[in-house]
């Protein structure tokens, strides 16, 4: 158990109450809201996929909202999932207090507004976002993401899981992000995570890639020329968030390995911007950490669909047909780390049947 853990243990524990909002603004009593099913008559739509809570559309006065009421017990069987719900409720209490400030408010449209949350009531209402999940990757899509996330780590904040269900684009083409479950608090000065300085292969373009993109590509089913142009625009999109990020980490005390280690990956994208080979090498490197890396999640937390099998199935054809390149690019890491070619087709022929087990 981390320290992260160990402190929500504590909270839980306590019986301390975390409440967002003003209950003056809640449309009914919070009691009541937190006996709402699906049968009350205030719901208009029920959705079931939530792992952590469940998710209603409800409509008071003419006027729709979104309450998220936490589940007896969350789907996804690790410490992560089972705090997940406090760990919303106090990103949405910092946002809360970020949007209230003047020099943060505007930067932080992409962010959904909570109404009222209490936490030991199990409830989260906010405004219903008039939208749909991202049918298009747009350049502007793209731009408005990454200046939100770049906004969300300058105010120590970092998001883990930009999943697609996470991700939503209204009426007005404004993206908004909803779901912070798996949104902790770190120092950007001195971190590259909220794992601090333990784990520099996750940051915010790879959360991307790893918890979007890799998954959204094979369920569009792009041929590889479409995915390599869409790939090569994340890339641009991402190079200009990351050179932003280096000048304010150098104007506001960045530590001089946290500075060098994005100026790698500018140099990184920059080169695969530059030069189709690279792009392709870099376009198959990196669908490889994200399949693995959600992989690897979606067993821990006992909590794999039909997109986990495809994932397997996506590693183990490169296994296969790309081999020597992952080890010479170092892309076997972790667990993968020094391990054969054919120690590692049947980790994931295993891994494979695990994942049919675990199917939600």
């Amino acid at each position: 158990m981390n320290a992260r853990h160990v402190k929500q243990q504590l909270f839980e524990e306590s019986g301390q109450n975390l409440i967002v909002g003003r209950v003056i603004d809640c449309p009914i009593e919070p009691e009541r809201l937190a006996q709402t099913t699906a049968d009350s008559p205030y719901v208009i739509e029920a959705f079931d996929s939530g792992l952590t809570a469940e998710v209603y559309r409800v409509r008071f006065d003419n006027k729709d909202f979104t309450l998220k009421k936490k589940r007896q017990s969350a789907k996804v069987q690790n410490l992560d999932g089972q705090f997940s719900f406090l760990n919303e409720v106090q990103r949405r209490q910092d946002f809360q207090k970020l949007k209230a400030e003047r020099r943060t408010g505007r930067s932080l449209d992409g962010i959904v507004n909570t109404v009222y949350a209490d936490y030991r009531l199990g409830i989260i209402l906010s405004e219903w976002i008039e939208g749909a999940p991202i049918q298009n990757l747009t350049t502007e899509i793209l731009q408005q993401l990454f200046s939100t996330l770049m906004m969300c780590e300058q105010n120590g904040l970092f998001e883990w899981d930009l999943c697609s269900g996470n991700l939503l684009v209204d009426h007005h083409q404004q993206l908004k992000l909803f779901d912070f479950g798996y949104m902790y608090e770190f120092d950007p000065r001195r971190a590259f995570n909220s794992n601090g300085t333990n784990d520099p292969l996750f940051n915010f373009c790879e959360r991307f890639e790893t918890r979007f993109l890799s998954g959204w590509l094979l369920e569009k089913g792009y041929t590889q020329d479409k995915a390599l142009t869409l790939f090569r625009e994340v890339k641009m999109t991402a190079l200009k968030a990351i050179e932003d990020k280096i000048t304010w980490l150098e104007g506001n005390g960045g530590e001089s390995y946290i500075i060098e280690y994005y100026r790698g990956i500018q140099r990184e994208f920059s080169e695969a911007i530059s030069n189709q080979s690279v792009l392709e090498r870099c376009f198959l490197t990196t669908m490889f950490r994200s399949h693995v890396l959600d992989i690897e999640d979606d067993l821990e937390g006992k909590s794999c669909t039909a997109l986990t099998l495809k994932r397997i199935d996506v590693v183990q054809e490169i296994l296969n047909h790309h081999f020597p390149l992952l080890e010479s690019c170092g892309a076997l890491f972790y667990q993968n780390e020094g391990a054969s070619q054919e120690a590692l087709r049947l980790q994931y022929e295993q891994k494979w049947k695990l994942a049919e087990s675990y199917q939600l």
